[in-house]
């Protein structure tokens, strides 16, 4: 199917997609157009407008700070996943970066696209809720710094109102917890092929002592009904050197806290595999934290 008809504007700098905003109530922003353009296919999104921001240089951009990767919305995937800095300071962002489709889609998918779109089976979910960055979104009174956290109300909701523009995103780099000796971090995706959206997603992130005992650890689990953090499946392997008990109890404590669409064979399913690939992102995380020790 094709798209229903639209006008096709190319903003040039935030202020003029800001304008171009206000001027037409029922205009969408298109940036990297992989999601939105499947949805107009479908007659899902039925824009009278198209916004297109993805020429805009000033919302192409990675740079660090002291604290935090800052990162333009336009930016694609594949700039993101090659980045030095992300890789060193911010490394299973790259690494879930890598398993979102295909090459084609990485090298058009922007980062503020992806935010915006809130999809809770998209591979960004779990690692956005795990470091809970600041998001930007600019208007016409000026600049609001939202966490992640606030931002993100559910299943393709976000804090912005229509007269805003996410503009940035700003990672904090790990480690999260101060004094940690050694820490590691991963994103392990369940799927039935490759480039498939996730039948489960799980982002974790663990602290480690000298001793090579967990100190602090953070589990995110995305795809299996609503977006969620285990808190119970953090506690099971805090204190210990992640042995085959601590597994088995983190592992069952995500299966206790995942909340599936299906109740069926299809839902057992999904607990399950959240459940095993709580294990493989916490076994992951842990041998990485003490590679360096």
């Amino acid at each position: 199917m094709y798209p229903s008809e639209f006008e096709y504007f190319s903003a040039e700098s935030v202020e003029d997609a800001l304008s171009l905003k206000a001027k037409y109530e029922f205009a969408e922003i298109l940036a990297g157009g992989q999601s939105l353009i499947p949805l107009q296919k479908e007659r899902l999104a039925i824009p009278d407008q198209l916004i297109d921001i993805s020429e805009i240089d000033e919302l192409d951009y990675i740079e660090e700070t002291a604290d935090e990767i800052r990162i333009g919305a336009v930016t694609t995937h594949a700039d993101v996943q090659k980045s030095a800095v992300v890789q060193e300071h911010v490394s299973l962002f790259s690494e879930c970066i890598s398993k979102i489709a295909d090459q084609l889609v990485r090298n058009r998918g922007t980062v503020g696209g992806t935010v915006v779109e809130a999809d809770p089976d998209g591979d960004y979910m779990p690692v956005m809720k795990l470091l809970n960055p600041d998001v930007v979104v600019t208007g016409p009174d000026g600049d609001r710094v939202i966490p992640f956290d606030e931002f993100y109300f559910g299943m393709f909701t976000v804090d912005i109102e229509e007269d805003e523009l996410l503009t940035e995103v700003r990672m904090p780099k790990l480690p999260l917890v101060a004094d940690a000796a050694g820490v590691g971090s991963t994103y392990k995706k369940h799927t039935n092929r490759s480039g498939d959206y996730a039948i489960v997603g799980v982002a974790a992130v663990v602290h480690v002592d000298e001793d090579e005992t967990i100190t602090d650890a953070r589990v995110v689990v995305g795809s299996v009904g609503p977006l969620f953090s285990s808190d119970d499946a953090a506690a099971a392997v805090v204190g210990t050197s992640l042995d085959e008990t601590a597994l088995d109890e983190a592992a069952a404590a995500v299966e206790d806290d995942a909340m599936p669409d299906q109740e069926d064979r299809e839902g057992a399913y999904k607990r399950a595999m959240a459940g095993e690939f709580t294990r493989k992102a916490l076994q992951t995380a842990y041998d990485r934290s003490v590679e360096d020790l």
